[in-house]
């Protein structure tokens, strides 16, 4: 592997970063909460640092295509970059009362969990909650996806870092150019969060809150500069708005781009999309009956908070409009079985995602069908295209190791912690997944601010773990990994 050249590519990445700080200036600035120098500090430390990282690993000619174990490297190095210089903010303002609470902060926020520290978001300047929710807008989609649109020279290898990016077991390339194809997939994005500010804004809420909560609604990421989260508002057509998209967030972003350029006979072929939707609402039904009859006097309450709830669970959102801790143990469970499943491949939701849970039932069923008949040939499609046993043992595999971090989570968190049962099954499942709140201790209506430092640090390993699929982390603790 080459770490002079991987790093050299770190460095152009983090000068760029760095000018992504002086965005939150404006609203800072708008709204004079009298912060916005932190801003500038933040910028010219990282664009700086960034800067001189590129000059001291500069390579006589131009940069050559890099290879997989650089591409390995450059993803784990950018994200962890962003997440330390995306931490001075939060201590330049005084919001985190320590480095691990300003870390934890903004690896939550990159990686689109929504996990939080902050008791009162209320309190915050202007200029932070803007940035928390854009940290959040930048991680959904990718900021390596981001700088392979935007710097031709993050390009080289870029296919490379595209499939480690984009979330899930597929990657398919829109346009002949991987930097197009994140153009593309970029101005998607974009569209869905401006058209969701317009419609957020008309709906009653302040522009503001609006900008930030589509920041962290298109992100599937869940921070709020509300308090009582989106349950806040207490706006039932707020809410449906914010089902919508929580929705379109957790779709296969190469479906929405086919949408938007007509091909709609693609959305209807999907399978993953079908499984997807039938998913969202067998739960919905399951779930909102179910409190129905024990829980919410009418069914129509129940059906607004229990899909909103499911929803946002699933989509790996994290937003609130009630505590679900309050809810029958049958609800609480289910959502607690929805923190595995996550949305489509290639959007922004994290966890197991629903494709490989697709290929794993139809291996399944193809196992019970090979007892049957032994011999016959029986191949696995899912869209009418075989998906090969390479694959399948690959989704397999990577079933397991998640059940298997997620059970070692579980073991170290009670060893260190003093939490019950259920907070350290959510708190495990809900940091791996990118989901953000659990249930009891780190509910809804609580924070992690009790942890640790450790358990603060480990959370942080766990969502970074989530966001880059496990294996673009877990490779560098294989020897292999570091020999030539």
């Amino acid at each position: 592997m080459n770490l002079r050249r991987s790093f050299h590519v770190v460095g152009i990445f983090l000068k760029f970063f760095g000018l992504l700080f002086l965005i939150p200036i404006i609203p800072s600035f708008i709204y004079g909460d009298g912060k916005f120098h932190v801003f500038w500090i933040t910028a010219l430390i990282t664009a700086s640092s960034g800067a001189t990282l590129k000059l001291a690993t500069k390579e006589p000619g131009s940069i050559v295509e890099i290879g997989r174990k650089e591409a390995f490297f450059i993803a784990f190095t950018c994200w962890m970059a962003a997440s330390l210089f995306g931490a001075l903010p939060y201590l330049f303002i005084g919001v985190s009362s320590s480095p691990m609470d300003a870390l934890f902060e903004s690896v939550s926020g990159y990686t689109t969990t929504g996990a939080t520290v902050i008791s009162n978001v209320e309190s915050l300047p202007h200029g932070i909650l803007f940035y928390r929710g854009f940290t959040q807008w930048l991680g959904g989609m990718g900021i390596i996806i981001l700088c392979i649109a935007v710097l031709p020279k993050l390009s080289v290898g870029g296919m490379q870092l595209m499939s480690l990016e984009a979330p899930g077991p597929t990657t398919e390339k829109l346009t002949p150019h991987v930097a197009k194809t994140a153009k593309s997939l970029w101005l998607v994005y974009i569209i869905l969060s401006v058209i969701l500010i317009a419609l957020l804004y008309f709906a009653g809420m302040p522009i503001f809150d609006a900008i930030a909560t589509s920041f962290s609604t298109v992100s599937t990421g869940g921070f709020s500069v509300n308090n009582g989260s989106i349950g806040g508002y207490g706006n039932p057509f707020i809410e449906f708005i914010i089902i919508l998209f929580m929705i379109l967030g957790a779709t296969n972003f190469l479906l929405l781009y086919y949408f938007f350029t007509g091909k709609f006979s693609k959305l209807l072929k999907s399978s993953e999309l079908k499984f997807f939707a039938s998913l969202l609402v067998a739960f919905v039904l399951l779930v909102s009956v179910e409190l129905w009859l024990r829980h919410y006097p009418s069914y129509l309450e129940s059906l607004r908070y229990a899909s909103f709830q499911i929803i946002s669970i699933m989509t790996g959102t994290g937003f609130s409009t009630t505590d679900p801790n309050l809810w029958t143990k049958f609800a609480v469970f289910a959502l607690l079985i929805l923190m595995f499943v996550g949305g489509c491949a290639g959007s922004t939701t994290g966890s197991i995602k629903v494709i490989r849970i697709l290929v794993l039932i139809k291996k399944g069923i193809r196992e019970i069908n090979h007892l049957i008949k032994p011999h016959a040939i029986l191949p696995l499609r899912i869209d009418k295209r075989a998906v090969s046993d390479d694959i399948a043992s690959g989704i397999t595999s990577f079933f397991l190791l998640y059940i298997a971090i997620f059970i070692l989570s579980v073991l170290v968190i009670l060893l260190v912690e003093d939490i019950s049962i259920m907070g350290a099954l959510s708190l495990s499942a809900a940091t791996i997944g990118n989901v953000g709140p659990g249930f009891e201790e780190v509910g809804a209506t609580r924070n992690y601010q009790f942890l640790s430092d450790f358990s603060k640090l480990w959370t942080c390993f766990l969502m970074l773990l989530g966001r880059l699929e496990l294996y673009a982390i877990l490779v560098f603790f294989s020897p292999m990994f570091w020999k030539r």
